[in-house]
């Protein structure tokens, strides 16, 4: 009987998560305007499958599979793609949920799910429709399964390949989620074993990475997240070293203002409990080995690609919360202070955010890729809703599209792809026979072009195409940047 009252009230305090969670991501969830790879993923799920090629060499597959129905759905296509997002979120709070549970430490559980609604990182992924928050709920379960392994008598092998299907899972959502890998490894070696099976722990790491490879095996024929080599700088080994120190010094700065600090102090109240120190060390360690592995290879760092790592130091502060009565009142209001600190910065940032996301306090990369640059997608409604105005005072237009996949071309593309009265063309714009093509195709319609400033800019557009007359511009109410449409009048 009180078994089943405790179950209840579990449940119940999942459940006031769970809605707790809800009413911070559901607010202002299109506030920001669609973001450069939010178009690139919709448009391709739109597309599907006649994109999927370019879905696989990019490593993104197991959102894009998903993104597929739902770009299709009528509505908005961007609201159903943040919409995935904030599900997964939610199963994030769960992930942590579920790891309290496991090693009987259910505050732990539900302080580390509290931390995570009110952490800014989390707010601003949880609601863009990106891969990032889905590796993020992926590696909350996959840290609840490897907690799992701590608390079994005798973990076998049908265990360890559980673990390795959820990080291959991690990894056919997006390629760095094989960096998740060292959370089971550490686990794994490091538990305790007689003498007669000193040699199970190594059985059961090799299963795990056997099964976590077979999914980037299977796709390695297809040059499975090809696309990101740009991104990886170790091909330039002397460069990279000198790149490394900054790239550590950027995701040191990102955790701080985005976990955010406060938070972050609370992990070391889990090193003072000498029960759980190994278990709060393994943690650390692990979430520090991903990032160190994301700094180490890469050239080009988001504060996004750092939230599979949250899951891992959230428990962790997580159980500092569940421990601080058994410290010194000194310590323990201390304890209260930080995590009443953390959860205000949170609401802050949240309130602000709902409201105007370029008014909330963003890291420097945020702001530059989600509000100021050509990434951000300000006025795209007001460009297509004139595009279309265009198409039916002409009969019918063409849209020319230059071959480069940015934001101002993608969202117009996703916006008008089931209007007939417009066909949109692809060219280069930067090679000479261009200004040739664009005539002949607007001998029989009507030409427009949209380009971004730094279009204008590179191409020289406006020596090189006479032809093309200004006819509407959008600026950017944060920045420079601003969106022209062009009409081809020779």
């Amino acid at each position: 009987m009180e078994a089943d009252r405790t179950t209840r009230n579990e449940r119940l305090v999942l459940l006031l998560l769970c809605i707790l969670f809800l009413t911070t991501r559901l607010p202002g969830l299109l506030t920001l305007p669609l973001f450069n790879d939010e178009a690139v993923y919709l448009y391709r799920a739109q597309q599907f499958p006649a994109q999927l090629q370019f879905t696989v060499h990019d490593g993104k597959l197991i959102h894009e599979l998903l993104l597929a129905p739902l770009a299709r759905l009528p509505w908005d296509p961007l609201l159903t793609g943040r919409l995935l997002s904030v599900l997964c979120g939610w199963l994030t709070v769960v992930g942590l949920w579920f790891s309290g549970k496991i090693i009987a430490n259910h505050a732990a559980g539900i302080f580390a799910g509290l931390l995570y609604i009110f952490s800014p990182l989390a707010i601003m992924h949880d609601r863009l429709a990106i891969p990032d928050a889905m590796l993020g709920s992926m590696a909350s379960f996959l840290l609840a399964a490897s907690l799992r392994l701590t608390v079994l008598p005798q973990p076998n092998r049908w265990h360890a390949a559980g673990i390795g299907a959820l990080g291959a899972l991690a990894v056919l959502i997006k390629l760095p989620g094989l960096f998740l890998f060292a959370l089971p490894a550490l686990i794994i070696i490091t538990q305790p074993t007689a003498p007669d099976h000193r040699y199970q722990p190594w059985a059961l790491l090799r299963t795990v990475l056997i099964v976590t490879l077979l999914a980037p095996a299977a796709f390695a024929p297809f040059n499975y997240g090809g696309a990101e080599n740009h991104k990886v700088g170790v091909l330039d080994l002397t460069l990279q070293i000198e790149r490394l120190a900054g790239n550590i010094r950027k995701i040191g700065e990102w955790m701080a203002i985005t976990l955010p600090l406060p938070a972050l102090a609370l992990v070391g109240f889990g090193l003072i409990r000498r029960q759980t120190r190994r278990l709060v060390l393994i943690l650390i360690i692990a979430a520090c080995l991903f990032c160190l592995a994301l700094a180490v290879i890469g050239s080009v760092l988001y504060p996004r690609y750092i939230l599979p790592a949250w899951p891992l130091l959230l428990i962790v502060a997580g159980l500092g919360l569940s421990h601080l009565h058994h410290l010194p009142v000194t310590l323990r209001s201390a304890g209260w202070i930080i995590a009443l600190a953390s959860l205000i910065w949170g609401l802050f940032f949240i309130v602000q955010y709902s409201r105007n996301p370029a008014q909330a306090f963003l890291t420097t990369a945020d702001r530059r890729q989600y509000v100021e640059t050509w990434t951000a997608g300000y006025h795209l409604d007001e460009i297509t809703h004139t595009l279309r105005t265009e198409a039916s005072q002409k009969g019918s237009i063409t849209l020319v599209s230059p071959l480069q996949p940015r934001l101002i071309h993608l969202g117009t593309e996703l916006y008008l792809n089931n209007d007939p009265r417009i066909s949109v063309i692809d060219i280069d714009m930067g090679i000479d026979e261009s200004r040739q093509s664009i005539g002949e195709i607007a001998a029989q319609r009507t030409v427009y072009i949209v380009l971004d400033a730094e279009e204008v800019a590179g191409f020289d557009i406006e020596r090189r195409f006479p032809e093309l007359r200004r006819i509407r511009e959008w600026r950017n109410p944060y920045s420079d940047m601003a969106f022209y449409l062009y009409v081809w009048s020779p």
